[in-house]
């Protein structure tokens, strides 16, 4: 990271309307425009979710939210709508959030296994840092989907 580079992680009481803009603004970008694809981004989960947002200066160039176990998965904490903006992919940004993002998961919510739905086009990238997939590839939205764990 350099010096213009820094992380904010806050519960979604704490974020303020310049981070949520900017937060479904990203998601919106690359989700939905981007991908092409039509659905509820907006999820009604956020509000239970703690946000980490990577920021290089007063752009947002990579976001993640994380959900302690219980809420999305009864045995396994989560991390999802793990997104770089584009501009930022192919360099080190999706490689630091996700990073600090199982960092910040085990700091919160204790060392245990951590559970994503990747687009199955990226299973590859998230076995980088030790996620494993489990079961079949689904379709989540007209998009191939693979669960993936990360075990303690």
């Amino acid at each position: 990271m350099n010096s213009q580079e820094f992380f904010l992680d806050k519960p979604f009481s704490e974020l303020t309307p310049d981070e949520l803009e900017a937060i479904f603004y990203l998601r919106q970008q690359v989700f939905i425009i981007e991908q092409n694809c039509f659905y509820s981004d907006i999820d009604g989960s956020d509000t239970q979710a703690h946000h980490l947002l990577y920021y290089h200066g007063n752009e947002l160039q990579g976001y993640l939210r994380i959900f302690e176990p219980g809420i999305k998965f009864d045995d396994a904490t989560s991390i999802g709508r793990i997104v770089v903006a584009k501009d930022y992919r192919g360099g080190n940004t999706g490689k630091n959030l996700i990073k600090k993002g199982i960092e910040l998961a085990k700091q919160l919510f204790g060392y245990s296994t951590i559970r994503i739905e990747a687009q199955a086009a990226l299973d590859s990238y998230y076995t980088k840092f030790g996620f494993k997939a489990i079961g079949e590839v689904y379709i989540v939205d007209d998009i191939p989907h693979q669960l993936m764990e990360l075990i303690p």
